[in-house]
């Protein structure tokens, strides 16, 4: 296969892959490409690699705009998701996620130290 019917294949997948939504195995039933070839294109072609990225944000967008629909809609369900998920600030928030990789990997063994507060003198003084 040429250069040139190879780009034009990554390019008819990537076409693909944006109208589904970035849902890989949608795009390459569409495109007659198999998943392998979309994956090896992925590790190995970094402007494609650039490409697939893109249309990820581009799903990521269009999904958080129909989030923020729901809430202007006063949909309960949403409102509470975005408010867990980002208004930990003020106090939303329903348990404590904590990444725990280091260079992208796992990491198997941690310690924690638990440090006790230090006392305020005069609170500790006797009258």
């Amino acid at each position: 296969m040429s250069k040139k019917e190879h780009n034009l294949k990554k390019e008819t997948l990537l076409q693909a892959l944006e109208s589904s939504l970035g849902i890989v195995s949608t795009a390459c039933t569409r495109s007659g490409i198999s998943r392998s070839s979309f994956y090896k294109w992925y590790k190995e072609d970094e402007e494609f690699r650039k490409k697939v990225d893109e249309i990820d944000n581009l799903k990521l967008d269009f999904v958080e705009s129909k989030l923020f629909k729901n809430i202007e809609n006063e949909k309960e369900k949403s409102i509470i998701f975005y408010l867990q998920h980002k208004g930990h600030k003020r106090g939303y928030i329903q348990k404590q996620n904590i990444n725990l990789t280091s260079d992208q990997e796992d990491i198997k063994k941690i310690e924690i130290e638990i440090i006790e507060p230090k006392r305020n003198s005069s609170s500790t003084k006797e009258s």
